[in-house]
């Protein structure tokens, strides 16, 4: 982007039913420069006004200001794309996605990083609802879309019909969640997502006889699919009810996961469980990763409660809520069936968002 337009005030919000006529007038410059490409990509049908109209009726419709003009506009939808399930081709996943339709930037800001903006500030609110899919399509003589597509790592994934059985080429791209660093040299933690199933099935499996000590879920974890049905179910969840799952890395090496579970929005509490490989422990990881999640579950989630639950002789875990000052509330006797056959009791401890201060 031209770096004068960046020190600029720029504004990407929801298009209102006052901006038709200058988006509508963006529209004509886009389908103009199209005519003078021959591109069939638009054409004098569409986009029309009243596509416009219902855009901003569905509230998918966008703009992005430059202080108070309209430099460009675009659809951002989450409601999912009828030509879209039929694919010659393949899709990576059923997940949710968002598409991005009829992006257009005006005339005198064309090539100076605009629509490319567009389509980051697509990702971010995509990633503010808990959805990592991103697909498109876009005509076949499209080039300044297919290259802003491959700019923005898009890949290739068939062909669609689309709108009187037109054939598009269509592409999608996983949204990676920010990543956040945790205090301690290496470390990060962000959303585990469905991509992830393979590198944390690969750290399960190098470690089994490890975890599955206390680990119980481990020996019916057979292979990568388990694990993308399990993290496809987290993600099918609307993202306010869904209880989160983080993956831990050192640098880019899965080394654990820690998550909600058992939430009960009605009564705003929560239960944390981790994991961590053998090769990490002792550094306090999991001590500052169960302090991201309670800042997290208070903070951001609403949460009054938060419980974690460790087998009495696991020593490693238990350590973990006494260093973080919750209370010891008591012990649910043979609370988990071990894969040794034998039954463990569970400590069982809290902490209360009035107690909270780390």
């Amino acid at each position: 982007m031209n770096t004068a337009i960046q020190t600029q005030s720029l504004n990407f919000r929801k298009a209102k039913s006052g901006d038709i006529k200058h988006i509508w007038e963006i529209i004509l410059q886009a389908k103009s420069q199209m005519f003078l490409l021959k591109s069939k990509q638009w054409d004098e049908y569409y986009p029309s006004v009243e596509d416009i109209r219902g855009d901003i009726k569905a509230q998918n419709g966008y703009v992005l200001c430059l202080k108070k003009r309209i430099i460009a506009y675009g659809v951002i939808s989450f409601d999912g794309e009828p030509a879209y399930e039929e694919i010659d081709g393949k899709w990576r996943n059923s997940l949710p996605y968002v598409i991005v339709h009829r992006l257009a930037v005006t005339d005198d800001m064309k090539h100076q990083g605009i629509a490319r903006l567009f389509m980051q500030q697509a990702e971010e609110l995509s990633r503010s609802k808990g959805i990592y899919n991103f697909r498109i399509d876009t005509n076949y003589d499209n080039k300044y879309m297919l290259h802003l597509i491959a700019s923005l790592g898009f890949k290739y994934s068939g062909k669609v019909l689309y709108r009187g059985n037109k054939e598009r080429k269509a592409f999608e791209k996983c949204i990676l969640p920010h990543s956040n660093v945790l205090p301690i040299s290496g470390y990060t933690i962000r959303e585990a997502i469905f991509e992830d199933a393979e590198a944390i099935y690969k750290a399960i499996d190098s470690n089994r006889d490890d975890l599955r000590t206390w680990l119980p879920f481990v020996d019916n974890l057979k292979n990568v699919k388990d694990e993308q049905i399990f993290l496809k179910s987290v993600q099918e969840v609307p993202y306010k009810e869904r209880d989160l799952v983080f993956i831990i890395n050192n640098n880019t090496e899965v080394c654990g996961l820690i998550g909600f579970h058992f939430s009960d929005l009605n009564n705003h509490r929560t239960e944390i469980g981790y994991w961590l490989l053998p090769a990490h422990r002792g550094k306090g990881v999991i001590t500052e990763a169960v302090r991201f999640l309670c800042h997290l579950a208070f903070e951001e989630k609403d949460f009054n409660r938060i419980q974690i639950r460790c087998a009495v002789n696991n020593q490693d875990s238990n350590a973990i809520p006494q260093r973080l000052g919750f209370l010891k509330e008591g012990i649910e006797r043979d609370g988990e069936l071990l894969v040794s056959g034998q039954y463990t009791d569970i400590n069982v401890y809290s902490l209360l968002k009035k107690e909270f201060n780390l």
